[in-house]
């Protein structure tokens, strides 16, 4: 499994960055508004767009072809149902405070996000080989859109 850092690109925003190796690989935009999110991988272009009660469900798009979705069944759970190329997986928090995250795939756990820092939005991935690069952005773009929505409950932005 390999590590990724994901940091944000500023102090006020949900934009965040993912280099590999020390070279930019992507960077995972989060808009203020509905937060939408779109990043780049190869040359492709991928859209995140949010909707159900409170935007907590997510589908990961490629042009118009659906790749995953995450369906949150409890708006009281940092729970994800996601779905992707036929298999069942569930995302959820391990901590009370919502800032590590693990993959379930069978029941088994196959991989996890984690939040560091005092703001908890540098972020951590740990995810096997097999875990197309486009589904580890969409598991943190699922973190921190969870992190922003609490936030904004909190008062903090």
């Amino acid at each position: 499994m390999a590590i990724l850092e994901a940091e944000p690109t500023g102090w006020g925003s949900w934009t965040a960055r993912i280099p590999t190796d020390g070279a930019p690989l992507t960077a995972l935009g989060i808009s203020l508004w509905r937060s939408r999110g779109s990043f780049e991988l190869d040359g492709q272009a991928f859209s995140i767009d949010p909707s159900g009660f409170f935007l907590q469900n997510a589908a990961l798009k490629r042009g118009g072809t659906t790749i995953a979705r995450a369906e949150k069944p409890s708006i009281l759970q940092r729970r994800y149902l996601i779905t992707s190329a036929g298999h069942r997986m569930t995302l959820e928090s391990r901590s009370w405070s919502g800032r590590k995250y693990v993959l379930l795939l069978g029941g088994k756990e196959v991989g996890w996000v984690r939040r560091e820092g005092m703001t908890g939005r540098k972020v951590l991935l740990d995810f096997p080989e097999e875990v197309p690069m486009a589904l580890r952005v969409f598991l943190l773009y699922l973190v921190l859109a969870q992190a922003k929505r609490e936030s904004a409950a909190a008062g903090g932005g």
